[in-house]
């Protein structure tokens, strides 16, 4: 591995950890109050929001509860009580209000959503944010609705804030990263025990194999300890036997028994040829555990079961910038340790070659 795969490895890992730590949250709402409306009578809808300077915004503020694609209720007034509070008066339309229940893949709507937006806090938005009842219908036939246009929105630098994730959102370049590295890592080393059998007398193909299989468990074990620490913020709990979690450590065990294997065996060819075949069979086992049954049934896990993964609404472009840099980073720092565990043994094996 040349010089500058280290330093790329090294810059791209110390750049996702400063930014990640140091790149603020987004303006988020933690809560509303109340959550009911009714057709035909005023809403003062109060909040309660995160990361905001609500006093700052000099008369910019725009809010509007959208019904669906195409129409709004816009505020009337707004009334600020401090930086993170403010109180927002919406007129609330009598009979059936035209309100989007199911998107268009049959999943459940994002409506009435909550939008606001002011040139200091840019924008921000609350799903499902009341529940409208419908009102008297209205005698006139006379809709309160305003059109839905794009807020003038401003480039600002942060991160989408989620309500259940808040600040642990960052883990996203800690967490997940460990997981692409350790899929790579497995799969080159599976790579290496193909090569191995198909030419034993290259006995540096097993020496790699193996040493790539270990930076690739202990990026494993790195990856379910930080979902551990989300899942206790998010989940309640740090293990809670969900499925993501269970094949998980299954599939890591498999792989302890790999090393467990080759300490088994004292003539150095037989363990070669016979880890080299489990670590084959043990990277075959990591789609249908990681990827297939996890997605089979229930999961709390994004992207697992009917949980989505990141959207275009949370892994935002500001996330992109330092989200890929990570996942490389970490890639090219865990074929740089793989190296320097292959040295080691290099040595210890000619150690042994001089004492016999």
């Amino acid at each position: 591995m040349s010089r500058y795969l280290k330093l790329a490895a090294i810059l791209l890992i110390a750049y996702s950890i400063l930014a990640g730590m140091l790149i603020p949250l987004g303006t988020g709402v933690l809560h509303v109050s109340p959550t009911t409306a009714k057709g035909g009578e005023e809403l003062a809808l109060t909040l309660k929001a995160y990361n905001a300077v609500f006093e700052q915004n000099n008369g910019s503020f725009e809010a509007r509860i959208r019904l669906n694609p195409e129409q709004a209720v816009c505020t009337k007034k707004i009334k600020v009580s401090s930086s993170n509070e403010l109180t927002l008066y919406f007129d609330i339309p009598r009979g059936k209000l035209p309100v989007q229940t199911n998107s268009e893949n049959g999943k459940k709507s994002p409506f009435p959503l909550l939008e606001m937006f002011d040139n200091v806090n840019g924008y921000t938005s609350l799903e499902s944010v009341v529940f409208l009842k419908e009102g008297a219908p209205d005698a006139q036939n006379v809709q309160a609705f305003c059109q839905v246009v794009p807020f003038n929105n401003i480039e600002k630098t942060s991160f989408p804030f989620l309500n259940i994730l808040e600040e642990t959102i960052r883990n996203l370049f800690y967490h997940v990263p460990m997981w692409f590295a350790m899929m790579v890592l497995l799969l080159m080393s599976a790579v290496y025990s193909i090569l191995y059998l198909r030419n034993p007398q290259i006995g540096h193909y097993d020496i790699k194999s193996s040493s790539l299989a270990s930076v690739g468990v202990l990026f494993g074990f790195v990856g379910i300890a930080t979902g551990a620490l989300w899942a206790r913020h998010t989940w309640g709990a740090y293990w809670s036997f969900d499925v993501k979690q269970n094949t998980s450590a299954i599939a890591l065990l498999i792989y302890l028994a790999y090393f467990v294997l080759r300490s088994s065996f004292d003539d150095m060819d037989k363990r070669a040829r016979i880890s080299a075949i489990y670590n084959i069979f043990a990277f075959a086992t990591l789609i249908p555990l990681l990827y297939v049954i996890p997605r089979l049934v229930d999961s709390l896990h994004p992207g697992m079961g009917n949980n989505p993964a990141f959207s275009k609404l949370d892994l935002d472009n500001t996330m992109r910038m330092v989200f890929y840099p990570a996942v490389i980073g970490w890639i090219l720092m865990g074929f740089w340790m793989a190296e320097i565990a292959t040295r080691i043994e290099k040595i210890k094996e000619r150690k042994l070659e001089e004492n016999f």
